[in-house]
């Protein structure tokens, strides 16, 4: 995984598949927020990367998950478990993201279709067995 700073409080980091973003609150030691949590496996490598910033995983106080897409919420449940750190997700996203039920189907334009096609599956997102740190958040937009 690649950690890049686009900001003095925000870092990308880029997954093979995906990415995800940290922000730090206020001042140099203020709190952290993950924004997304990349695919399943990307618990660990998190936590690693937290750490090389020189922070602890358990300055992450929360993950707010922009949508039930498995390389944006696979993690989530591995890092949680790791950080302590609170998952936030839209309350219609929250079912999947604890994994009780399967997400909708993608929805494509026909010139979408053959590049669906194409691609390769992503590993399964996985719940962690004994964590369940969902928030539904309100409003209509993930």
């Amino acid at each position: 995984m690649d950690v890049v700073e686009l900001l003095p409080r925000l870092h990308l980091l880029r997954f093979p598949v995906g990415q995800a973003y940290l922000w730090r609150d206020g001042d140099d030691r203020g709190e952290l927020t993950l924004i997304d949590a990349g695919p399943a496996g990307s618990g660990a490598p998190i936590a690693e990367a937290v750490t090389a910033l020189g922070r602890d995983p358990r300055d992450v106080r929360r993950i707010v998950l922009t949508h039930f897409h498995e390389d944006h919420a696979g993690g989530a449940g591995e890092f949680a478990a790791l950080s302590g750190a609170e998952v936030l997700v839209h309350r219609l996203d929250a079912p999947v993201v604890r994994g009780g039920v399967p997400g909708p189907p993608p929805v494509f334009e026909d010139w979408e279709r053959p590049l669906h096609e194409l691609q390769r599956p992503s590993p399964r997102s996985r719940t962690t067995p004994g964590v369940s740190p969902v928030t539904n958040v309100p409003g209509q937009h993930t």
